[in-house]
C-alpha cells in the first residue's frame, strides 16, 4: 500500500457538503402539437396551442413529480387474511375504494384520463400472481384478461371478439371438431371463449392464443409482434393483427369444412374492382373482397365566408370507404408500364359481421370523432345495383318505416380504443363491448361496459360512444347484423369429436405407459370421472429488483410450459391406468427442469428419445 503524501492546500477532490442544484430537463412535447407544426431549414413553426405565454417557462420537476397514475393496486390477498383475522370489522371498509376510484373523472374530461381508463399493473408477492386480488378491480360477471404476457396488447381485441355472438358460435363449433392443426388459431379463439365464459368473472389469460399467434410464419413479416421494434404505434399494430386474424380464421374454418365457409360468408364483404387507365382509357376488372374495411376520410375543406363547414356523418365516412374511389398509379396491361388510374368498386354482397379499422391518423381525424354522437350504435345498409348505401339516426328510421329496399340494420357490438394516459404513462388498448348482444334475451337497454385488461366495469351508453381527442380515440369498430344479436348456439357441447381420445399416435409401443380408451365399453362423457396429473418446466426465471426500500421485489414471475400430461382413468375395472400419457414438444428455451419436483429430464423432452406431441 502506498499512503497518502503530507499536503498543506485542500485537495480537488475536498467537495464540501452541498446539494448542487443542476438543469431540469426539457418539457415533453404533446405528438399532436409537432403534427401541427411546419418544418422549416431553421426549424419548425405553428400557432401556439399549448396555452402557455411567450417566454413562459414550464415547471418540468413538478411535472415529473405529478405524474399520472392508475388505480392504486391493492393490498394481497394473504395481508388481506392477515388483517381481518385481527381487526374483522375493519376489512369491509375498503372494499369500495377502487368503484370510487374509477368512477371518480378527476377534473377537467376534455384533457384528464379518468383512472379506470388508465395502465393497470399486477403485483407479485413471494406467493406469485395468485395473491393478487383480482377481484379488486372486477366486480361484474365478466372475466378480464392477465398482461404481463407477450403480445398481450391483442386483449381489447380478443374481449370484442369474444362478444360477437356470430363470431363466438363459429369458433366454438369449430373447437368442437377434430382439428389438430398446430398453428389453428381458430381452435384457440374458442378455446379461450369457452373459459371466458365459464369462468363467470374470475380472471383470465391468453396465454395460449398468444403464443400460437407467435409462432406464426407472417406474424413476424406483418410486425405483429410486441418484441418488434418496428411495429409502429398499437392502434396501427391492432389494426394489422384484425385483418391478419379474420383471413386466418377464415381460412382455418375452411380446413375442417370443405363445404360452404360459414366464417367466410360472416366477415367477408364481396366486391369487384374497376380499375381505368387514365392514359389509354382502357377498363379491367378484378375481385376485391375484403374481411376488414379501412375507413377513409373526406378532405377538410376551409368553409367559405360566412359559411358553415359541412356536417360529416359515420355513414358518409362509411360509403366513401366501402366503394373507395381514388385515384392511385398502377400497371396498365394496355400500356405496358406504371400510369396514373382511377379506381372503384361495387359491392355484391355485405357481410354479417362488419369489422372497421378507423385508421385516425391526423388531429382532423381526432376532432371528428371527438364530435358527440358521431359514432351511431345502429346504422342501416342498402346494396343496389353495386352501389353501398348507409343510412343512421332518422334516415334510418324512415327507410325502415317505408319499407321500399332491402335493408340491414347493423348493432354495434363493440370497438377497440386507444387510451393516452398522459405523461408517466404509455399508451395502450382498451376494449367498450355491449355485452347485453350475447345475453340469451335481448335487455331492455344497452349493457356498455370497459374491458381495460383485467379491469371490468360498467359504464353508461354516452360514456362509451363519445371520445376525446386527446386521450380517447377508437381503433377497431365491430357491428354485427341485428338479427344475429342474442342468438348463442350452444349445440356445439353435444357435437364434441372425441375420436383423438380413442387414437393413439405414439410409435413406441414397446415402452408404452398408457392404453387408449375403448370406443365401444368407455364413451367418454358428462358423468366420466378420470384424474388429470400434468407436469412443468420453466421456460423463463422471474425478474427481481430491489426497491428504494432495499426489499426485492418480483415485477415478472417465473414463466412455465406444460411437459407432461397424463388423464388416469377414475372408475371402472381398469381404474387407475392411464388412457393418455403424453411429453410435450416445447418450442421456448428450458431454464429449468424441476426435476426435483417434476422428475422430468432432458432426455424426456428430447423428440428422438420419446415421442413427444405438440401443444395442440
Amino acid at each position: 500500500m502506498v499512503g497518502m503524501p503530507y499536503y498543506r492546500e485542500p485537495l480537488l477532490s475536498a467537495w464540501p457538503d452541498m446539494v448542487s442544484d443542476v438543469g431540469a430537463p426539457p418539457p415533453t412535447l404533446d405528438p399532436q402539437f409537432l403534427s401541427t407544426l411546419k418544418a422549416t431549414e431553421f426549424g419548425l413553426y405553428g400557432p401556439n396551442t399549448r396555452g402557455l405565454r411567450r417566454n413562459q417557462v414550464e415547471d418540468t420537476r413538478k411535472t415529473d413529480k405529478t405524474t399520472v397514475t392508475g388505480i392504486q393496486a391493492p393490498k394481497f390477498l394473504s395481508e388481506k387474511a392477515r388483517e381481518s383475522s385481527k381487526t374483522p370489522g375493519q376489512a369491509a371498509g375498503a372494499e369500495d375504494e377502487v368503484d370510487d376510484a374509477a368512477v371518480k373523472m378527476g377534473g377537467d374530461r376534455k384533457t384528464e384520463c379518468p383512472p379506470m381508463y388508465r395502465n393497470v399493473e399486477i403485483k407479485y408477492s413471494k406467493f406469485g400472481v395468485d395473491d393478487f386480488d383480482f377481484g379488486y378491480y372486477n366486480r361484474t360477471a365478466y372475466s378480464g384478461l392477465e398482461i404481463h404476457i407477450a403480445n398481450s396488447y391483442a386483449n381489447a381485441l380478443l374481449q370484442v371478439m369474444h362478444f360477437t355472438p356470430l363470431i363466438r358460435n363459429l369458433a366454438l363449433q369449430h373447437t368442437a371438431t377434430a382439428c389438430i392443426v398446430e398453428t389453428c388459431l381458430l381452435c384457440e379463439l374458442g378455446f379461450l371463449f369457452d373459459m371466458l365464459e365459464k369462468a363467470e368473472g374470475s380472471i383470465c389469460q391468453a396465454t395460449n392464443l398468444l403464443k400460437a399467434l407467435s409462432h406464426q410464419p407472417q406474424a413476424a413479416a406483418l410486425c405483429l409482434l410486441e418484441e418488434d421494434l418496428n411495429g409502429g404505434p398499437l392502434p396501427a399494430m391492432l389494426q394489422r393483427l384484425t385483418r391478419f386474424l379474420l383471413d386466418k380464421i377464415v381460412e382455418d374454418f375452411r380446413i375442417t369444412s370443405p363445404g360452404v365457409n360459414l366464417m367466410l360468408q360472416a366477415v367477408q364483404t364481396a366486391a369487384t374492382e374497376y380499375i381505368r387507365c387514365m392514359n389509354c382509357r382502357s377498363e379491367y376488372t378484378r375481385p376485391s373482397p375484403t374481411n376488414v374495411n379501412e375507413l377513409i376520410y373526406p378532405n377538410a375543406k376551409a368553409p367559405m365566408r360566412n359559411q358553415k363547414a359541412p356536417k360529416v356523418t359515420f355513414s358518409q365516412v362509411l360509403k366513401m370507404s366501402v366503394e373507395r374511389e381514388f385515384p392511385s398509379k398502377g400497371w396498365c396491361p394496355q400500356c405496358q408500364r406504371y400510369q396514373p388510374n382511377a379506381s372503384r368498386k361495387t359491392i355484391s354482397s355485405v357481410p354479417q359481421v362488419l369489422m372497421l379499422n378507423t385508421a385516425v391518423k391526423t388531429p382532423e381525424h381526432r376532432r371528428l370523432w371527438a364530435n358527440p354522437g358521431f359514432l351511431p350504435e345502429e346504422i342501416g345498409v342498402i346494396v343496389d345495383h353495386g352501389q353501398f348505401f348507409c343510412y343512421e339516426g332518422e334516415d334510418l328510421k324512415l327507410h325502415l318505416q317505408r319499407g321500399i329496399h332491402n335493408i340491414t340494420v347493423y348493432s354495434l357490438i363493440g370497438m377497440t380504443m386507444e387510451v393516452e394516459a398522459g405523461p408517466g404513462q404509455k399508451p395502450h388498448m382498451v376494449g367498450m363491448t355491449n355485452v347485453g348482444h350475447c345475453q340469451p334475451e335481448a335487455p331492455e337497454a344497452s349493457q356498455w361496459h370497459l374491458f381495460n385488461d383485467f379491469l371490468v366495469r360498467s359504464v353508461s351508453k354516452e360514456e362509451a360512444l363519445s371520445f376525446n381527442a386527446n386521450w380517447k380515440i377508437p381503433s377497431v369498430l365491430t357491428f354485427q347484423v341485428k338479427e344475429a344479436n342474442n342468438m348463442m348456439d350452444t349445440t356445439w357441447k353435444q357435437k364434441i369429436d372425441t375420436s383423438l381420445l380413442f387414437t393413439d399416435s405414439s410409435h413406441l409401443h414397446d415402452s408404452k405407459t398408457y392404453r387408449t380408451l375403448d370406443g365401444a365399453t368407455e364413451p367418454p362423457g358428462p358423468g366420466s370421472i378420470i384424474a388429470l396429473d400434468t407436469e412443468f418446466v420453466a421456460v423463463r426465471q422471474p425478474e427481481i429488483e430491489m426497491n428504494s426500500e432495499g426489499e426485492r421485489e418480483t415485477i415478472r414471475p417465473k414463466v412455465y410450459a406444460l411437459a407432461r400430461a397424463s388423464v388416469i382413468r377414475g372408475e371402472g375395472e381398469a381404474e387407475g391406468e392411464p388412457f393418455v400419457d403424453d411429453y410435450i414438444l416445447i418450442r421456448e428455451p428450458i431454464v429449468d427442469y424441476l426435476t426435483a419436483f417434476s422428475g422430468i429430464t432432458e432426455v424426456d423432452l428430447n423428440p428422438r428419445c420419446r415421442n413427444t406431441i405438440s401443444y395442440r
